[in-house]
């Protein structure tokens, strides 16, 4: 089977958990035998088409790396159909709306189409009203940023929606958000990772280590981590931050500002040997996000090294812990609970010691890759 997989970003892109997902995907479409085009946005180095790890994968120039427009839904329908007429797809995969510009050609061509959906309007919005800056300068993004967000669901979204033939959620809490035009098309399938090999828990003696990972925009709120830092002086603590992103150099600053520079360290973006060896390494994980993610990739990773994780209650991550079993909730943009809940696993290594075992447990039970993969797979081949 052909898929051809469109996506606004993959892991050429950037670290993240939404270009994991769509590249453990393709890596496990391959592995079992399917053959996968990728068409995607801009490369950051202006490479036009590569071939690697078994799929092609072509980056369109018409708009910005990771940002879709009307003239990328152009060009990314032209190159659609060359593709096809070389070596006919026989189903689309588009992450989230990325499909847009060859709906109606697919559908001539009986073509099927499934969406993975990783958030929706209502997400996005919420999202952006937890973290906007609501300084009277800054008020006209509080009116122009939602209308984009309605412009692009009525012209994306919805279309979408009517046209494919299943949409897959990576949480169930979103499928609330799913009622409309997409009646009996809804399928939840957990995100999933490569489990990493099971250790045991080693009791901290020394420096309590807190870690966070993933892409650096201000809904992440790791400065929120970066103050706990500053706060919690009866405990020996340092930070470590790994990723990059827009609010990187902002989060420098904050550090720099804060007097913590000694506690914090910022790592960029790592290879997988290097972020093993910081996950084994870590004693606390935090995730203080104010954005409403469907299911962040992160946290999943964190709980499978059986690290103890400090969550927000939000989007997907409810989904994922149980309070006080495999994790520790907060509320989001808390700082008192943030710094009473580090201050809690760290003057308590049993509590540490329950939270781990309990975290890698839960991975191991519901959200492996290979499972992801085969769930997809089977959607996919029943559509074609």
């Amino acid at each position: 089977m052909h898929i051809l997989v469109m996506t606004r970003s993959t892991l050429s892109h950037g670290f993240g958990g939404f270009q994991r997902q769509c590249m453990d995907l393709c890596e496990g479409f391959i592995a079992k035998g399917h053959q996968v085009t990728i068409v995607t946005t801009a490369h950051p180095d202006n490479i036009e088409m590569e071939e690697k790890d078994g799929y092609t994968a072509y980056y369109l120039n018409p708009s910005k790396p990771t940002k879709l427009s009307r003239a990328w839904f152009n060009k990314s329908k032209k190159l659609v159909k060359q593709i096809h007429q070389d070596n006919p797809i026989d189903i689309i995969h588009s992450n989230e709306f990325a499909a847009t510009g060859v709906m109606s050609w697919a559908s001539k061509l009986n073509i099927p189409i499934a969406i993975v959906c990783h958030g929706s309007l209502r997400t996005e919005l919420l999202s952006f009203l937890s973290s906007a800056d609501k300084r009277p300068r800054y008020w006209h993004w509080m009116i122009l940023t939602p209308l984009h967000l309605f412009r692009r669901c009525l012209l994306w979204e919805f279309p979408m929606r009517k046209n494919a033939e299943k949409i897959i959620l990576v949480s169930p809490t979103l499928e609330r958000d799913f009622s409309l035009f997409a009646k009996n098309k809804v399928k939840v399938i957990e995100n999933g990772i490569k489990l990493p090999e099971k250790t045991a828990f080693v009791e901290n003696v020394g420096r309590l280590r807190l870690l966070c990972t993933g892409r650096a925009d201000r809904q992440k709120g790791f400065q929120k981590a970066i103050m706990a830092v500053k706060e919690i002086d009866d405990l020996d603590l340092h930070l470590d931050i790994v990723g990059t992103g827009p609010y990187l150099n902002d989060l420098k600053i904050l550090t720099n500002k804060l007097d913590v520079d000694e506690k914090v360290t910022f790592h960029g973006r790592v290879d997988d040997d290097e972020l093993a060896r910081i996950y084994a390494a870590a004693d606390i994980y935090l995730i203080p996000t104010m954005r409403y993610e469907g299911l962040p990739l992160a946290l999943l990773e964190a709980m499978s090294h059986g690290i103890p994780t400090i969550s927000s209650e939000i989007g997907g991550n409810a989904d994922v812990i149980t309070h006080d079993f495999d994790g520790l909730f907060i509320k989001p943009g808390d700082m008192d609970e943030l710094v009473s809940s580090i201050r809690k696993l760290g003057d308590d290594s049993k509590l540490r010691s329950s939270i781990s075992i309990a975290a890698r447990e839960t991975t191991e039970k519901r959200f492996d890759k290979e499972r992801m993969v085969k769930e997809t797979l089977e959607i996919l081949e029943n559509m074609s």
